[in-house]
Formats: C-alpha cells, sequence, structure tokens
C-alpha cells in the first residue's frame, strides 16, 4: 500500500502549490516542474486564498501543506506565504528536494529563517538523486533536527525490488531512522506517463482492497483550480468527481463545503476505488475499467477512473442518485465518525 506519515481529519489540512519552478526536472514529475516552467502563485492571490482557507469553518482547516515544483526556489516567497499563514493561525508544512541544503549549517541558517515553518518532507528517490546528492537530505535532516522541525523522507519508486531504490534505502537509513521513511509509489502521469517505458509495476488482477486517506486534504493550483489530492489525477483537466472547484469562479467555502457532499469522494474515502469498481461491474461501462491494477496501488487504480470518459460519466450519474446518497452518508457516519454529510444531506433531524 502507498505508505502514508499519518491520517488526519477530513480536510484538516489544504495543499497549496506555490510553483511550477525546481531546479531539476526529474522525469517521474507528475506536474513537469522543470527550470524552465514560470508559474508561480502570485502573492496577492496567495493571501486571500490562505485566508479563506484559515476562516472556513470556524477555523477546521489546521495546516498548510507547500507544494511544488520547489517552494524553496524562492526563499522569499516561501517565507512570506509561511509567515502569513502562521498569522491566520495555520501550521505550515513544506515539501522540498533539500537541493538547498549544500552544508549541515547553511541548511540549519535558511531553516531558522523560515520560523512559520513546521513540518518539512523531504523527496529522496533515484530520480532526485541523479541530480542532488543524498548528502544534501543528510545535511537538511540534520538541520531540521537542530530546529527541533519534525520531518520524514518520501521515496517514489514503481517497484521496492529495483536495484537502485534498494541501495538509495540503504543509504538513508545511515542517517534516518526507518520509521521516519515512507515509500509511495511513482504516479503514471505527467513525465512519467512519457517515460512508461522506464517503469516497472507489478500487477495484479483485482483492484486494491484499501480505502484512501489522500482525498481527505484537498490540494489548490496557481491557476485556481482545487483537486481532491495531491496524487495522479491532478494530471487530470477533464471535470471528473475529484475535481473539486476553480477558486476564479468559487470561494473557498463553497468548494469545502462540496466535498462534504461529494458521494463519489466520500465513497474512496470509506471504501477506497474497489467500491466504484464493483458498482461499475453491476450497471455501468464494465468493458472500459482496466484489465490489471498495480499493486498497493489505490492512487494509479483512481487515476485510471477518472481518466475515462465513460467512467466519469457513470459517476456523475451514480453521484445523482439519492440512494446512493444516503448509503454513503450512513457509511461516513458509521466507519469515520464524521457526521456532516448526514447533516447537510438532512438525513439528521
Amino acid at each position: 500500500m502507498d505508505e502514508m506519515p499519518l491520517r488526519l481529519p477530513f480536510m484538516s489540512t489544504v495543499g497549496l502549490v506555490m510553483t511550477y519552478r525546481c531546479q531539476v526536472a526529474c522525469p517521474h514529475c507528475i506536474i513537469e516542474a522543470g527550470p524552465n516552467r514560470k508559474e508561480e502563485v502570485p502573492l496577492d492571490k496567495a493571501s486571500i486564498w490562505i485566508r479563506q482557507i484559515a476562516d472556513y469553518g470556524d477555523g477546521h482547516v489546521k495546516i498548510l501543506a507547500l507544494t511544488g515544483g520547489e517552494p524553496f526556489y524562492d526563499i522569499g516567497n516561501l517565507e512570506a506565504i509561511s509567515s502569513f499563514a502562521e498569522s491566520c493561525g495555520l501550521l505550515v508544512s513544506v515539501v522540498t528536494n533539500a537541493f538547498w541544503a549544500v552544508t549541515e549549517e547553511e541548511a540549519t541558517r535558511i531553516l531558522r529563517s523560515l520560523p512559520a515553518i513546521k513540518m518539512i518532507s523531504f523527496s529522496s528517490d533515484v530520480y532526485h538523486q541523479e541530480s542532488i546528492p543524498t548528502e544534501r537530505v543528510k545535511n537538511a535532516m540534520n538541520a531540521a533536527r537542530k530546529c527541533d522541525i519534525p520531518h520524514y523522507i518520501s521515496v517514489t519508486t514503481d517497484s521496492k525490488n529495483d536495484d537502485g531504490y534498494k541501495r538509495l534505502m540503504d543509504e538513508l537509513k545511515e542517517f534516518a531512522e526507518r520509521k521516519k521513511i515512507v515509500t509511495v509509489t511513482t504516479f503514471p502521469a505527467g513525465r512519467a506517463l512519457k517515460n512508461l517505458n522506464r517503469l516497472n509495476y507489478e500487477t495484479i488482477d483485482e483492484p486494491p482492497i484499501y480505502s484512501c486517506t489522500s482525498v481527505s486534504s484537498p490540494i489548490i493550483f496557481p491557476d485556481g483550480r482545487v483537486v481532491a489530492c495531491i496524487g495522479p489525477i491532478i494530471d487530470l483537466h477533464s471535470n471528473h468527481p475529484l475535481l473539486l472547484g476553480d477558486l476564479n469562479r468559487n470561494s473557498m467555502e463553497e468548494i469545502l463545503d462540496g466535498a462534504e457532499t461529494n458521494s463519489i469522494l466520500q465513497a474512496i474515502r470509506i471504501w477506497g476505488p474497489r467500491k466504484l469498481i464493483s458498482l461499475i461491474k453491476e450497471g455501468g461501462p464494465e468493458e472500459c475499467l482496466p484489465s490489471s491494477y498495480v499493486k498497493d496501488s489505490i492512487c494509479i487504480t483512481c487515476y485510471r477512473l477518472m481518466s475515462n470518459n465513460k467512467i466519469v460519466e457513470f459517476l456523475a450519474e451514480l453521484s445523482r442518485d439519492s440512494d446512493f446518497n444516503q448509503k454513503v452518508a450512513y457509511a461516513r457516519a458509521y466507519y469515520l465518525h464524521e457526521t456532516k454529510m448526514m447533516e447537510r444531506l438532512g438525513l439528521i433531524p
């Protein structure tokens, strides 16, 4: 299963893609970030969106997760956005490839100049390490320890049997506790979709059985799109059920309120995409389902569903079915102990 560091309450975390800029153009990058990309969130828009996030549901959102691209590409912007978010009462986390940690001393100086950052995830895998030495991840991790910032390392691979993955894991475990290292599956999206010949997935005949925690944390893109998670579906621009809205047309409150009653999203949180697949087999375009699935990757399973127009049409129709919506609302209350959907559908007096 794609490993996650922890399970957080629904929409207690909202992500923000600060920029598409990055020092490197990794072959697996799902947003195709790189040194030639220019798109980024203007500070004025970032401030408006962050204020709306902080105000939502009387402080329902607790964490703003900054990602990219590379958030440390422009440390001035990172300092401004993280400081403003902290002033709004949000705890700030950040994802980085640690390119900036040339020495442990320099890394410590940089982190101390960013006091609003309270959590860090370091991306370290065979793709990043073609350009960024593992030593820099070590420097950054030691600096985070000195600054008392909780941290972990996220390693992406298409196979845990890959020799490069095994070598990197051995290197990382020399300076990081195993529990601090999280492994995720390479997503077939962005550049990785163009480099499928380099991927070595282990496939199975049936979809993974797991429910999904990732769709509990929506992500905002520089163009204003809000998507249910940072998985491979962000590469899709069709009107699928996990595309939650556009901040150029809707407020954050309207978008997040809609997520509370999005029965497809909530079904994935409760049962995983396997439930949707069973419903498609019962009365939908079964011929459009994949013939095989990537072992332990609910993210790739979800992507394959949301990237098929006929399946998306079926899911849209399913989401308008009152019986299905009620079933999801009751299941959400029973399994996840969340009553918001029942309340909003008028199922609780």
